[in-house]
């Protein structure tokens, strides 16, 4: 995914434009790898791409594998050990597809790994130049249309929000359609039907779009050959019980940000270990029927108490015992981002800006929130410099929840497949 593959997509794109069967326009889809060739294309503002359909795909390498200078387990390897894979695979073909970057990652995964940032001492630009956002940001001339699994915990939500906004504030034309899948098309069933609780499993079969296809048709034909009508654009996106809604931009206008002190939630202690403990929080019951939507805020008072480093873990769940998101952040990292410190101090408190990964999860009048915290969780790893234990000041701690009210009303029927009365959904 480095410049010279950038370049030879970018050189494929022109070649499809300037054939004299060819229109001029160009589009491309794709999901995962694939996915990331429309971001790698859409970096040049190469006039002949007209529009870009990535599902699942990375705005960037370093994004998909770090997270507030957290590791996922799999970061040190992916890159060479899966995606160098696809090319040096021990045929007779590998000298012509060993490339200088496929070396380089064997030295900046673990260099990674160890900083928990990007890696650009000594003008370093490994990362840097897998970083496909900004330069889309700043180049692109087409449309964008965003497929995301919110349940995709290979490549994260975080790819599409708030990707969705900052697309759209550049002026491009731009639709998401977000489901509550994994890592997979909006309308394979065999893997939607295989999700297990609290990652997508209530919303299933509402989870399958099979109008997908008739979509992308819509799509492609006005934005390739101007036929039909421009699509509405905005976010179809699917919450974690299975109901559909359109909304504007995400997260929409008229959300409200509800705050609470971190003490209110009554937190079962005020300490991680180092390699053990948790915490637990609750909050509610909420009195009416709720959706908390996009990117939920945990700012908390970190004092480490070693050189050590800090290192925390949220996970959100609803009080019956069902996962709604989560949150990770090595404390070097407290200001969120990708921009770190190299060492905490002992004993000198930092607010870790915590942030949960997109989620959208409706709770019924009468539920409650439980928000546990740990040291580590789901597929993260502690960074070898936040293993140390530290104390949390709840007084001065702030969760920010972003919810919306909507009714039956905003909820749509997305077509159904042959499922029998079952399939008939009731609001």
């Amino acid at each position: 995914m480095g410049t010279d593959e950038q370049r030879g997509i970018d050189a494929a794109v022109t070649w499809l434009g300037t054939q004299a069967w060819s229109n001029g326009k160009v589009g491309i889809i794709g999901k995962s790898y694939d996915g990331s060739t429309p971001w790698q294309a859409a970096t040049f503002g190469n006039p002949h791409l007209a529009t870009i359909v990535p599902m699942s795909g990375l705005i960037g390498v370093h994004e998909l594998m770090w997270r507030n200078g957290s590791m996922e387990a799999r970061g040190m390897v992916m890159h060479n050990g899966v995606y160098g894979s696809f090319g040096i695979d021990g045929d007779s073909e590998d000298a012509h597809t060993l490339c200088e970057g496929y070396i380089e990652g064997y030295a900046n995964g673990p260099a990674a790994y160890l900083s928990g940032g990007m890696v650009t001492y000594a003008g370093n630009d490994y990362w840097t130049e897998r970083s496909f956002l900004e330069r889309v940001l700043a180049n692109y001339n087409g449309s964008v249309y965003i497929i995301q699994g919110m349940q995709d915990w290979n490549v994260d939500p975080h790819m599409a929000f708030p990707t969705h906004q900052l697309v759209e504030a550049a002026g491009i034309d731009i639709k998401t359609l977000a489901g509550q899948w994994a890592h997979d098309y909006p309308d394979r069933k065999s893997g939607h039907s295989a999700l297990p609780s609290g990652e997508g499993a209530e919303a299933y079969p509402y989870t399958l779009r099979w109008d997908w296809a008739d979509e992308m048709l819509y799509w492609f034909d006005w934005y390739l050959k101007g036929e039909g009508r421009q699509p509405t654009l905005g976010v179809e996106m699917q919450d974690n019980r299975g109901g559909w809604r359109f909304e504007t931009t995400y997260p929409p206008l008229d959300t409200t940000y509800v705050e609470i002190n971190g003490a209110d939630l009554n937190p079962s202690g005020a300490s991680i270990g180092g390699s053990s403990g948790s915490i637990t929080m609750t909050y509610g019951p909420f009195e009416n029927d709720t959706y908390i939507i996009g990117m939920p805020s945990f700012h908390l008072p970190v004092t480490p108490h070693t050189t050590n480093g800090a290192h925390g873990f949220l996970t959100m769940e609803d009080s019956n015992g069902m996962h709604l998101g989560h949150a990770v952040m090595d404390y070097r990292f407290h200001a969120g981002g990708r921009d770190g410190q190299e060492v905490l101090v002992p004993f000198v408190t930092v607010t870790g800006k915590m942030e949960f990964l997109p989620m959208d999860v409706f709770l019924a009048a009468g539920e409650s929130l439980v928000i546990t915290m740990t040291q580590t969780g789901y597929d993260y790893v502690p960074s070898p410099a936040s293993a140390g234990s530290y104390s949390i000041d709840w007084s001065g701690a702030t969760l920010t929840l972003p919810i919306i009210e909507r009714g039956c009303e905003a909820l749509f029927q997305a077509p159904m497949h042959a499922y029998g009365e079952e399939a008939q959904r009731t609001c």
